[in-house]
């Protein structure tokens, strides 16, 4: 018989706090399901995103990069149907669930065969799907384990209802966090005004940030602050896209900020309609890390992969060949990435991330 776990109460709140935890509570959950894994997705505003534990995520990886989640009656069924606890996704689809081509080309050859999912509603209209995926060998959901999972629902739909409640604190945490690994960043709100900074950006006030009216700030350079001002405007919100604006100052170029506006996962951080500046800075032997491309343009992990590739010099071919896929698989990645930045050829995102380890202030 499944007992109850606090611990898991616990984490499923720290998720809220912490997106990151979101593997681990999918972790607990399938453990205790005898499950192979999991996912979290989070439909918002037309678009997917999810989470999933490493035993997981290439599987969900392969999902999203092949178009599936666009063509799966089984999810809209079940959203659709908006039962308001966990179930088998066999017993929502109306037709012969056997037969759906996402089951026979992509689930079953991957050894998912049983499936519990719950739909949690959540703000602005945006729907979360919380699902365990189980192997043939561990057979289907029995009832008292849909209770089971039932008993965490509630705890599920409030943590994703407290991460809507959190952006101020959030805000200061994610320009720390930049802090610390060298980036100038601060938090602008929909008004304009700055909500969060780190030190690294209060040094570079009066000389390459000044204050302006009303607690907001502009940029030394006149050129790109113009450039920052379009970002800012109420016509870039309403259709969100990372710009990265060159500066620079009386000693050549200071570096490269990246605006980033609150879309997606971003707005419980950055609060809604809020943008978050990054400043990328001329280092010596730079180095692209993977998990900061990701943090900083919504990457996938494979994504932020894929993008650092590129920047080294990689061909889509050569790619294909180092993480073992396919030419059309990566292809899929780089369209991916290239929609996310607002950029709409290769060159110009190799330019832009390469940037950020090749500027030199003038001499």
């Amino acid at each position: 018989m499944l007992e109850h776990d606090a611990d898991l109460v616990n984490r499923i709140y720290t998720a809220a706090l912490i997106p990151d935890e979101w593997s681990g509570v999918i972790d607990r959950f399938s453990d205790h399901m005898n499950a192979r894994g999991g996912s979290l997705f989070i439909l918002a505003d037309g678009e997917l995103f999810w989470d999933a534990p490493f035993a997981t995520r290439e599987i969900m990886e392969e999902y999203t990069a092949g178009g599936w989640n666009k063509r799966n009656p089984r999810l809209e069924d079940l959203i659709r149907r908006a039962h308001p606890g966990f179930i088998q996704d066999s017993d929502v689809y109306a037709g012969d669930y056997d037969s759906l081509p996402i089951v026979t080309d992509f689930l079953r050859p991957r050894n998912i065969f049983y499936t519990a999912a719950t739909v949690i509603n959540g703000a602005r209209e945006d729907l979360a799907v919380f699902s365990v995926d189980r192997g043939q060998m561990a057979g289907s959901f029995t009832p008292h384990e849909i209770a089971w999972l039932d008993y965490y629902r509630p705890h599920l739909a409030r943590s994703i209802a407290l991460s809507s409640r959190l952006k101020m604190k959030q805000a200061s945490t994610a320009t720390a966090a930049l802090g610390m690994v060298g980036i100038p960043a601060a938090v602008i709100a929909r008004n304009h005004s700055v909500v969060a900074t780190n030190g690294l950006f209060d040094r570079l006030s009066g000389s390459v940030f000044l204050p302006s009216a009303f607690g907001g700030v502009v940029l030394a350079d006149p050129r790109a602050n113009r450039f920052l001002k379009e970002a800012l405007s109420p016509v870039a919100r309403t259709s969100p896209k990372v710009r990265s604006i060159p500066l620079s100052g009386a000693d050549g170029i200071v570096g490269v900020l990246h605006a980033i506006p609150a879309c997606f996962h971003a707005r419980d951080i950055l609060g809604d309609g809020g943008t978050l500046l990054a400043l990328a800075q001329p280092k010596e032997s730079a180095v692209i890390e993977p998990e900061w491309l990701r943090w900083l343009y919504d990457l996938s992990p494979v994504e932020a992969h894929v993008a650092v590739l590129l920047a080294k010099g990689d061909t889509v071919e050569d790619i294909a060949i180092r993480r073992r896929t396919s030419i059309s698989s990566v292809r899929s990645h780089v369209k991916s990435l290239l929609r996310k930045t607002g950029l709409n050829r290769q060159v110009d995102f190799v330019r832009s991330v390469a940037s950020i380890a090749a500027i030199r202030p003038a001499i």
